[in-house]
C-alpha cells in the first residue's frame, strides 16, 4: 500500500477518501473470502460495507509501534467486523445452535424409527415446520457455521499471511484430518457436499453445478450433515 499517513486524527476529508480507495481492494478481498462460505442471497455489498466499518476502525485506533503493519492489522479489523455482522443480522449462533441440535435429534428419531437416511420432506415434518421453513433453518445453519467455524480462524492466507508457512499449513492439515475422519458415518451425497465444500474449497453454486442440484438444496443437505455430525458427537459423549 501506499506510505501516506492516512492514520492522524486530524486528516480532512480528500484524505479519507484516498485512505478508503488505497484500501478498498483489501476490503473487497476479505469480503469475497468470506463470500464463499455463505448462501448465495447474502449480498457482497453487504459485506463490503461492514468491512469499511472494521477499516475505518483500524485507521482510527492503529498505533504503528506495535509491531505488526497496518494492513495485517487492519485484515483483522475487517474480518471481525463482517463477522460481527453477520452474528447480529438475525443470524445468531445461539438459536442456529438450537436449530442444528433440533434437527440432529429429528434426524435421529427417523433413522431410529425406520432404519434408513431420512429425506427432507421428513426432516420437515418430523420438526412439525414446512419444506420452506426447513430451507430458511439450514441456511440459517450454513451461515452460523461461517461464524464459528475454525476454517476462517485458522487459514489465515486471506489476511495477507505467509500460506506456506509451517504452522499455517499444518493447522490446515489437521483441520483437513479431522474432517475427513468424521465424514466416514455420513450418506454417500452429504459426504460429498462436506468433501467438496471443506476440502476442495467449492461454494453451494459450484457443488450444485456439479452434483445438477439446486443451490438451496446443497445448503440443506450441508446443514443436515452438520446436525447429523451434531447428534453423532452428542450420542458418542454420552
Amino acid at each position: 500500500m501506499g506510505s501516506v499517513d492516512f492514520y492522524t486524527d486530524n486528516a480532512d476529508g480528500m484524505l479519507l477518501e484516498q485512505f478508503v480507495n488505497e484500501y478498498r481492494p483489501l476490503v473487497k478481498k476479505i469480503a469475497l473470502y468470506i463470500k464463499r462460505r455463505l448462501p448465495s442471497h447474502i449480498a457482497l455489498d453487504d459485506l463490503i460495507q461492514s468491512g469499511f466499518v472494521g477499516l475505518l476502525e483500524a485507521r482510527n485506533l492503529y498505533k504503528n509501534n506495535k509491531g505488526a503493519s497496518f494492513e495485517t492489522y487492519a485484515s483483522i479489523r475487517i474480518r471481525g467486523a463482517i463477522i460481527d455482522a453477520l452474528r447480529k443480522n438475525s443470524w445468531g449462533t445461539r438459536e442456529s445452535l438450537k436449530n442444528m441440535r433440533k434437527m440432529g435429534e429429528a434426524i435421529s428419531k427417523i433413522e431410529q424409527r425406520g432404519q434408513k437416511q431420512p429425506t427432507t420432506e421428513e426432516i420437515a415434518n418430523e420438526l412439525g415446520i414446512s419444506v420452506d421453513e426447513h430451507l430458511k433453518m439450514c441456511q440459517q445453519i450454513a451461515v452460523s457455521n461461517v461464524v464459528s467455524l475454525d476454517v476462517i480462524d485458522e487459514d489465515q492466507s486471506f489476511i495477507g499471511g505467509d500460506s506456506s508457512d509451517p504452522l499455517t499449513l499444518t493447522q490446515q492439515e489437521d483441520l483437513q484430518q479431522r474432517i475427513k475422519l468424521i465424514l466416514a458415518d455420513l450418506p454417500e451425497r452429504e459426504k460429498l457436499v462436506l468433501s467438496l465444500y471443506y476440502l476442495e474449497d467449492f461454494t453451494f453454486k459450484q457443488i450444485g453445478e456439479t452434483l445438477e442440484l439446486t443451490e438451496a438444496r446443497i445448503c440443506q443437505l450441508h446443514s443436515q450433515a452438520i446436525a447429523r455430525m451434531q447428534a453423532k458427537m452428542q450420542t458418542k459423549k454420552m
